[in-house]
Protein backbone atom coordinates (compact mmCIF):
# COMPACT_ATOMS: atom_id res chain seq x y z
CA UNK A 1 0.00 0.00 0.00
CA UNK A 2 1.21 3.69 -0.70
CA UNK A 3 -0.32 6.49 1.90
CA UNK A 4 -0.72 10.00 0.74
CA UNK A 5 -0.64 11.38 4.06
CA UNK A 6 -0.78 15.76 4.08
CA UNK A 7 -2.70 17.29 7.17
CA UNK A 8 -3.06 20.18 5.24
CA UNK A 9 -5.42 18.65 2.44
CA UNK A 10 -8.56 20.74 2.96
CA UNK A 11 -9.57 22.55 -0.10
CA UNK A 12 -8.04 24.11 -3.56
CA UNK A 13 -5.80 27.24 -2.02
CA UNK A 14 -2.17 26.26 -2.40
CA UNK A 15 -0.27 23.76 -3.68
CA UNK A 16 -1.45 21.09 -1.37
CA UNK A 17 -4.57 19.98 -4.14
CA UNK A 18 -2.30 19.81 -6.83
CA UNK A 19 0.58 18.07 -5.63
CA UNK A 20 -2.29 15.51 -3.96
CA UNK A 21 -3.65 15.23 -7.92
CA UNK A 22 -0.58 14.63 -9.36
CA UNK A 23 1.01 12.35 -7.50
CA UNK A 24 -2.31 9.95 -6.20
CA UNK A 25 -3.30 9.93 -9.80
CA UNK A 26 0.03 8.62 -11.50
CA UNK A 27 0.30 6.12 -8.48
CA UNK A 28 -3.57 4.74 -9.78
CA UNK A 29 -2.58 4.61 -13.37
CA UNK A 30 0.26 1.86 -12.49
CA UNK A 31 -2.00 -0.16 -10.83
CA UNK A 32 -0.44 1.29 -7.17
CA UNK A 33 -3.21 1.38 -4.38
CA UNK A 34 -3.09 4.83 -2.89
CA UNK A 35 -5.05 5.80 0.14
CA UNK A 36 -5.36 9.77 -0.08
CA UNK A 37 -5.59 10.61 3.51
CA UNK A 38 -6.45 14.45 4.87
CA UNK A 39 -7.77 16.78 7.23
CA UNK A 40 -10.79 16.03 9.02
CA UNK A 41 -12.55 19.28 7.51
CA UNK A 42 -11.74 18.10 3.84
CA UNK A 43 -14.24 19.84 1.39
CA UNK A 44 -16.71 16.90 0.05
CA UNK A 45 -15.78 17.95 -3.86
CA UNK A 46 -12.00 17.65 -3.22
CA UNK A 47 -12.45 14.15 -1.50
CA UNK A 48 -14.32 12.83 -4.28
CA UNK A 49 -12.05 14.06 -6.78
CA UNK A 50 -9.58 12.64 -5.11
CA UNK A 51 -11.42 9.49 -3.44
CA UNK A 52 -9.45 10.85 -0.02
CA UNK A 53 -10.54 10.29 2.99
CA UNK A 54 -10.82 13.08 5.88
CA UNK A 55 -8.75 11.88 9.09
CA UNK A 56 -6.32 14.26 10.73
CA UNK A 57 -7.86 16.62 13.69
CA UNK A 58 -4.92 19.14 13.18
CA UNK A 59 -4.58 20.98 10.61
CA UNK A 60 -0.99 21.44 9.46
CA UNK A 61 -1.20 25.40 9.97
CA UNK A 62 -3.72 25.58 12.88
CA UNK A 63 -2.97 27.02 16.05
CA UNK A 64 -4.28 25.44 18.84
CA UNK A 65 -2.40 27.08 21.99
CA UNK A 66 -2.17 31.10 21.31
CA UNK A 67 -0.71 31.95 24.75
CA UNK A 68 1.94 34.17 23.68
CA UNK A 69 4.98 33.21 25.70
CA UNK A 70 4.94 29.26 25.36
CA UNK A 71 2.23 29.00 23.14
CA UNK A 72 4.55 27.89 20.39
CA UNK A 73 5.60 24.84 22.54
CA UNK A 74 2.73 24.00 23.67
CA UNK A 75 0.94 23.93 20.23
CA UNK A 76 4.01 21.75 19.10
CA UNK A 77 3.10 19.35 21.55
CA UNK A 78 -0.37 18.99 20.97
CA UNK A 79 -0.48 18.73 17.36
CA UNK A 80 2.32 16.06 17.28
CA UNK A 81 0.99 14.22 19.95
CA UNK A 82 -2.94 14.13 17.75
CA UNK A 83 -1.19 13.16 14.76
CA UNK A 84 0.95 10.34 16.62
CA UNK A 85 -2.79 8.95 17.70
CA UNK A 86 -4.68 9.76 14.49
CA UNK A 87 -1.43 7.51 12.47
CA UNK A 88 -2.60 4.77 15.31
CA UNK A 89 -6.11 4.47 14.15
CA UNK A 90 -4.94 3.15 10.77
CA UNK A 91 -4.69 -0.44 11.01
CA UNK A 92 -2.88 -2.94 9.28
CA UNK A 93 0.47 -1.29 8.37
CA UNK A 94 3.40 -2.88 7.77
CA UNK A 95 7.09 -3.12 6.71
CA UNK A 96 6.03 -3.36 3.05
CA UNK A 97 3.80 -0.28 2.98
CA UNK A 98 5.02 3.04 2.27
CA UNK A 99 3.67 6.55 3.56
CA UNK A 100 5.08 10.12 1.71
CA UNK A 101 3.94 13.06 4.27
CA UNK A 102 3.54 16.45 2.35
CA UNK A 103 4.64 19.73 3.25
CA UNK A 104 5.31 18.94 7.23
CA UNK A 105 6.15 21.01 9.83
CA UNK A 106 7.80 20.88 12.95
CA UNK A 107 4.95 19.56 15.14
CA UNK A 108 4.22 16.72 11.83
CA UNK A 109 7.88 15.74 11.66
CA UNK A 110 7.50 14.64 15.64
CA UNK A 111 4.39 12.91 15.51
CA UNK A 112 5.47 11.02 11.89
CA UNK A 113 8.56 10.16 14.66
CA UNK A 114 6.68 8.96 17.55
CA UNK A 115 4.45 7.26 16.05
CA UNK A 116 6.56 5.05 13.77
CA UNK A 117 9.13 4.80 16.24
CA UNK A 118 6.09 3.12 18.66
CA UNK A 119 6.39 0.61 15.92
CA UNK A 120 7.62 -2.88 16.56
CA UNK A 121 10.77 -2.51 14.22
CA UNK A 122 9.86 -5.63 11.97
CA UNK A 123 6.74 -3.64 11.11
CA UNK A 124 7.85 0.26 10.47
CA UNK A 125 7.28 0.92 6.74
CA UNK A 126 9.17 3.15 4.49
CA UNK A 127 7.72 6.93 5.62
CA UNK A 128 9.16 9.55 3.35
CA UNK A 129 8.61 13.44 4.76
CA UNK A 130 9.14 15.97 2.54
CA UNK A 131 9.47 19.54 4.21
CA UNK A 132 7.31 22.33 2.06
CA UNK A 133 8.50 25.20 3.41
CA UNK A 134 11.53 26.88 4.72
CA UNK A 135 13.10 26.01 8.43
CA UNK A 136 12.55 29.43 9.77
CA UNK A 137 16.15 30.89 9.57
CA UNK A 138 17.21 33.69 8.83
CA UNK A 139 19.89 33.78 5.95
CA UNK A 140 23.28 36.36 6.02
CA UNK A 141 25.73 37.05 3.09
CA UNK A 142 28.66 37.14 4.19
CA UNK A 143 32.59 36.91 2.63
CA UNK A 144 32.07 33.50 3.20
CA UNK A 145 28.83 32.89 1.54
CA UNK A 146 25.79 32.19 3.34
CA UNK A 147 25.15 32.09 6.99
CA UNK A 148 22.44 30.83 8.66
CA UNK A 149 20.55 31.75 12.23
CA UNK A 150 17.34 30.82 14.41
CA UNK A 151 14.77 33.35 15.11
CA UNK A 152 13.15 34.33 18.61
CA UNK A 153 10.89 31.75 18.89
CA UNK A 154 7.98 33.44 19.78
CA UNK A 155 8.33 34.77 16.15
CA UNK A 156 9.59 31.51 14.19
CA UNK A 157 10.14 28.47 16.25
CA UNK A 158 10.31 26.36 13.56
CA UNK A 159 14.47 26.04 13.48
CA UNK A 160 14.40 25.24 17.02
CA UNK A 161 11.51 22.85 16.63
CA UNK A 162 13.14 20.79 14.31
CA UNK A 163 16.71 20.23 15.42
CA UNK A 164 15.03 19.28 18.52
CA UNK A 165 13.02 16.81 16.89
CA UNK A 166 16.08 15.26 14.83
CA UNK A 167 17.74 14.42 17.79
CA UNK A 168 14.91 12.21 18.59
CA UNK A 169 16.16 10.50 15.65
CA UNK A 170 18.51 7.33 15.90
CA UNK A 171 21.19 5.52 13.33
CA UNK A 172 18.87 2.77 13.25
CA UNK A 173 15.76 5.34 12.19
CA UNK A 174 17.80 5.38 8.85
CA UNK A 175 16.95 2.09 8.04
CA UNK A 176 12.87 3.65 7.33
CA UNK A 177 12.56 7.45 7.35
CA UNK A 178 13.69 9.14 4.22
CA UNK A 179 14.07 12.95 4.87
CA UNK A 180 13.48 15.27 1.83
CA UNK A 181 12.72 18.99 0.12
CA UNK A 182 12.32 19.89 -3.42
CA UNK A 183 15.30 20.84 -4.29
CA UNK A 184 19.15 20.43 -3.63
CA UNK A 185 19.78 24.12 -1.82
CA UNK A 186 16.80 23.41 0.01
CA UNK A 187 18.27 19.82 1.03
CA UNK A 188 21.48 20.91 1.87
CA UNK A 189 20.41 23.61 4.53
CA UNK A 190 17.69 21.46 6.19
CA UNK A 191 20.54 18.47 6.44
CA UNK A 192 23.08 20.79 8.04
CA UNK A 193 19.94 22.22 10.48
CA UNK A 194 19.17 18.07 10.96
CA UNK A 195 22.23 16.17 11.18
CA UNK A 196 20.58 13.68 9.65
CA UNK A 197 20.36 12.82 5.94
CA UNK A 198 17.66 15.04 3.34
CA UNK A 199 17.42 14.22 -0.19
CA UNK A 200 15.81 15.81 -3.08
CA UNK A 201 13.02 14.59 -5.14
CA UNK A 202 11.93 15.60 -8.82
CA UNK A 203 9.25 18.53 -8.43
CA UNK A 204 5.53 17.04 -9.07
CA UNK A 205 4.56 20.20 -11.32
CA UNK A 206 3.94 19.47 -14.74
CA UNK A 207 2.41 20.69 -17.89
CA UNK A 208 -1.45 21.35 -17.68
CA UNK A 209 -2.18 23.84 -20.18
CA UNK A 210 -0.99 23.95 -24.11
CA UNK A 211 2.25 24.97 -23.50
CA UNK A 212 2.10 27.20 -26.53
CA UNK A 213 4.99 28.87 -27.53
CA UNK A 214 4.37 32.76 -26.60
CA UNK A 215 6.92 33.92 -28.58
CA UNK A 216 5.27 37.01 -30.97
CA UNK A 217 2.50 37.46 -28.33
CA UNK A 218 1.49 40.91 -27.78
CA UNK A 219 -0.43 42.15 -25.69
CA UNK A 220 1.63 40.17 -23.45
CA UNK A 221 -0.36 39.21 -20.32
CA UNK A 222 1.79 39.44 -16.83
CA UNK A 223 0.41 37.04 -14.18
CA UNK A 224 0.62 37.22 -10.09
CA UNK A 225 -0.97 33.89 -9.52
CA UNK A 226 -1.69 31.80 -6.23
CA UNK A 227 -2.13 32.23 -2.41
CA UNK A 228 -1.10 35.75 -1.81
CA UNK A 229 0.59 36.37 1.43
CA UNK A 230 3.27 38.95 2.49
CA UNK A 231 6.13 36.54 2.30
CA UNK A 232 5.13 36.45 -1.13
CA UNK A 233 5.47 40.21 -1.89
CA UNK A 234 1.98 40.78 -2.08
CA UNK A 235 2.49 43.89 -0.26
CA UNK A 236 4.30 45.37 -3.40
CA UNK A 237 2.06 44.21 -5.91
CA UNK A 238 -0.62 47.60 -6.38
CA UNK A 239 2.64 49.35 -6.87
CA UNK A 240 4.41 47.38 -8.59
CA UNK A 241 1.20 46.97 -11.02
CA UNK A 242 0.11 50.61 -11.36
CA UNK A 243 4.00 51.72 -12.77
CA UNK A 244 3.31 48.80 -15.47
CA UNK A 245 0.22 49.99 -16.71
CA UNK A 246 1.11 53.38 -17.02
CA UNK A 247 4.26 52.45 -18.00
CA UNK A 248 3.83 50.56 -20.99
CA UNK A 249 0.96 50.00 -23.65
CA UNK A 250 1.59 46.39 -24.59
CA UNK A 251 0.69 44.61 -21.62
CA UNK A 252 -2.27 43.48 -19.66
CA UNK A 253 -1.64 42.38 -16.23
CA UNK A 254 -3.80 39.50 -14.18
CA UNK A 255 -3.60 39.33 -10.62
CA UNK A 256 -5.20 35.71 -9.01
CA UNK A 257 -5.96 35.64 -5.24
CA UNK A 258 -7.15 32.99 -3.89
CA UNK A 259 -7.39 33.96 -0.45
CA UNK A 260 -8.81 37.85 -0.54
CA UNK A 261 -9.29 38.13 2.69
CA UNK A 262 -6.19 37.35 3.69
CA UNK A 263 -4.78 40.79 2.65
CA UNK A 264 -7.02 43.30 2.53
CA UNK A 265 -5.81 46.44 2.09
CA UNK A 266 -3.99 45.77 -0.82
CA UNK A 267 -6.89 43.46 -2.51
CA UNK A 268 -8.91 46.62 -2.23
CA UNK A 269 -6.18 48.58 -3.85
CA UNK A 270 -6.52 46.54 -6.50
CA UNK A 271 -10.50 46.42 -7.21
CA UNK A 272 -10.18 50.23 -7.16
CA UNK A 273 -7.52 49.67 -10.34
CA UNK A 274 -9.51 47.47 -11.95
CA UNK A 275 -12.46 49.81 -12.08
CA UNK A 276 -10.50 52.07 -13.58
CA UNK A 277 -8.80 50.02 -16.01
CA UNK A 278 -9.67 47.63 -18.16
CA UNK A 279 -6.04 45.89 -18.69
CA UNK A 280 -5.94 44.76 -15.26
CA UNK A 281 -7.86 41.86 -14.46
CA UNK A 282 -8.68 40.61 -10.78
CA UNK A 283 -9.90 37.20 -10.22
CA UNK A 284 -10.47 36.30 -6.03
CA UNK A 285 -10.95 32.74 -6.85
CA UNK A 286 -9.59 29.68 -5.32
CA UNK A 287 -8.36 27.90 -7.91
CA UNK A 288 -9.18 24.00 -8.26
CA UNK A 289 -7.30 21.84 -11.34
CA UNK A 290 -9.20 23.10 -14.18
CA UNK A 291 -9.53 27.65 -13.23
CA UNK A 292 -5.52 26.86 -12.26
CA UNK A 293 -4.79 25.09 -15.64
CA UNK A 294 -6.96 28.00 -17.39
CA UNK A 295 -4.85 30.63 -15.43
CA UNK A 296 -1.81 29.29 -16.80
CA UNK A 297 -3.08 29.50 -20.31
CA UNK A 298 -3.98 33.05 -19.81
CA UNK A 299 -0.46 34.49 -18.54
CA UNK A 300 2.30 35.20 -20.60
CA UNK A 301 5.20 36.20 -18.24
CA UNK A 302 4.45 35.58 -14.58
CA UNK A 303 5.99 37.65 -12.23
CA UNK A 304 7.41 36.22 -8.10
CA UNK A 305 8.00 39.25 -5.94
CA UNK A 306 8.71 37.38 -3.05
CA UNK A 307 10.83 37.21 -0.24
CA UNK A 308 14.05 35.95 -0.70
CA UNK A 309 15.12 34.85 2.74
CA UNK A 310 11.61 32.81 2.72
CA UNK A 311 12.39 31.10 -0.88
CA UNK A 312 16.10 30.56 0.03
CA UNK A 313 15.21 27.25 1.67
CA UNK A 314 12.07 26.67 0.30
CA UNK A 315 10.43 25.85 -3.61
CA UNK A 316 7.41 27.95 -5.65
CA UNK A 317 4.82 25.88 -6.65
CA UNK A 318 4.10 28.76 -8.77
CA UNK A 319 7.38 29.30 -10.36
CA UNK A 320 7.41 25.52 -10.89
CA UNK A 321 4.41 25.63 -13.03
CA UNK A 322 5.22 28.32 -15.12
CA UNK A 323 8.43 26.20 -15.74
CA UNK A 324 6.36 22.91 -16.73
CA UNK A 325 3.92 24.95 -18.91
CA UNK A 326 6.44 27.15 -21.05
CA UNK A 327 5.76 30.53 -18.77
CA UNK A 328 9.24 32.63 -18.30
CA UNK A 329 9.39 34.27 -15.11
CA UNK A 330 10.67 37.17 -13.04
CA UNK A 331 12.09 35.73 -9.54
CA UNK A 332 14.14 37.07 -6.99
CA UNK A 333 18.30 36.49 -7.11
CA UNK A 334 19.52 33.71 -5.05
CA UNK A 335 16.23 31.69 -4.26
CA UNK A 336 15.57 28.22 -5.39
CA UNK A 337 13.44 29.54 -8.31
CA UNK A 338 16.72 31.98 -9.21
CA UNK A 339 18.37 27.79 -9.20
CA UNK A 340 15.73 26.39 -11.26
CA UNK A 341 15.63 28.97 -13.82
CA UNK A 342 19.24 28.44 -14.01
CA UNK A 343 18.72 24.86 -14.45
CA UNK A 344 16.33 25.47 -17.34
CA UNK A 345 18.57 28.30 -19.51
CA UNK A 346 17.33 30.78 -17.92
CA UNK A 347 13.85 31.24 -19.07
CA UNK A 348 13.28 34.57 -17.54
CA UNK A 349 14.89 37.77 -14.94
CA UNK A 350 15.96 37.94 -11.89
CA UNK A 351 15.63 40.83 -9.60
CA UNK A 352 18.31 41.71 -6.20
CA UNK A 353 16.61 44.01 -4.08
CA UNK A 354 12.77 43.34 -2.31
CA UNK A 355 11.88 47.27 -3.80
CA UNK A 356 8.76 47.84 -6.38
CA UNK A 357 11.90 49.54 -8.48
CA UNK A 358 13.80 46.74 -8.62
CA UNK A 359 11.05 44.25 -9.00
CA UNK A 360 9.79 46.83 -11.97
CA UNK A 361 12.98 46.98 -13.38
CA UNK A 362 13.44 42.83 -13.81
CA UNK A 363 10.04 42.83 -15.15
CA UNK A 364 10.66 45.35 -18.01
CA UNK A 365 13.80 43.51 -19.38
CA UNK A 366 11.57 40.14 -19.16
CA UNK A 367 9.00 42.46 -21.00
CA UNK A 368 11.95 43.67 -23.50
CA UNK A 369 13.47 40.98 -23.91
CA UNK A 370 10.29 38.66 -24.16
CA UNK A 371 10.15 36.84 -27.12
CA UNK A 372 14.01 35.71 -26.76
CA UNK A 373 12.72 34.38 -23.81
CA UNK A 374 9.40 32.64 -24.81
CA UNK A 375 11.70 30.72 -27.52
CA UNK A 376 13.64 29.91 -23.90
CA UNK A 377 10.71 28.75 -22.00
CA UNK A 378 9.23 26.51 -24.38
CA UNK A 379 12.47 24.78 -24.54
CA UNK A 380 12.42 24.63 -20.82
CA UNK A 381 9.13 22.63 -20.66
CA UNK A 382 10.20 19.99 -22.81
CA UNK A 383 13.25 19.15 -20.46
CA UNK A 384 10.87 19.89 -17.86
CA UNK A 385 8.60 17.01 -18.60
CA UNK A 386 12.10 14.71 -18.90
CA UNK A 387 13.31 15.20 -15.37
CA UNK A 388 10.37 16.99 -13.13
CA UNK A 389 6.89 15.98 -13.00
CA UNK A 390 4.90 13.19 -10.98
CA UNK A 391 6.12 10.46 -13.10
CA UNK A 392 9.96 11.21 -12.46
CA UNK A 393 8.52 12.08 -8.94
CA UNK A 394 6.89 8.89 -7.95
CA UNK A 395 9.75 6.94 -9.67
CA UNK A 396 12.19 8.46 -6.88
CA UNK A 397 9.55 7.82 -4.00
CA UNK A 398 8.90 4.02 -5.34
CA UNK A 399 12.94 3.40 -5.51
CA UNK A 400 13.08 5.04 -2.01
CA UNK A 401 11.24 1.94 -0.53
CA UNK A 402 12.93 0.11 2.11
CA UNK A 403 11.55 -3.20 1.23
CA UNK A 404 10.54 -4.67 -1.58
Amino acid sequence: MFAYVDTALMNNLGHHANSARHISTELRSRGIPCAVLGYVDMEQALKDELSATSWFRCNTYGTYDRDPICGWLSNYEIVSRTLAEDMNRIGGISASDTIYVNSIQPPQFMGMVRWAQGLPEENRPTVIMEFGTDPGLQAYDTPEGLRFAPQDTRVDSRAVLLRYTARHLTEADRKWLRLATFDAQSSAIFQMLLDFPVGTLPLPQQAVTSCRDRTGQRPITIGILGHQRGEKGFDKVPALVARLLAERNDIRVLVHNGWPEGMVAQQQELRAMAAAESRLMLDERTADGVLWAALLEQSDLIVCPYNRNRFISSYSAVASEAMANSIPVVVPEGTTMHAVIREFGEPGTIFKEESVDSILAATNAALDDFDRLAGLARQASIRWGETRGAKCLVDTLLSWQTAS
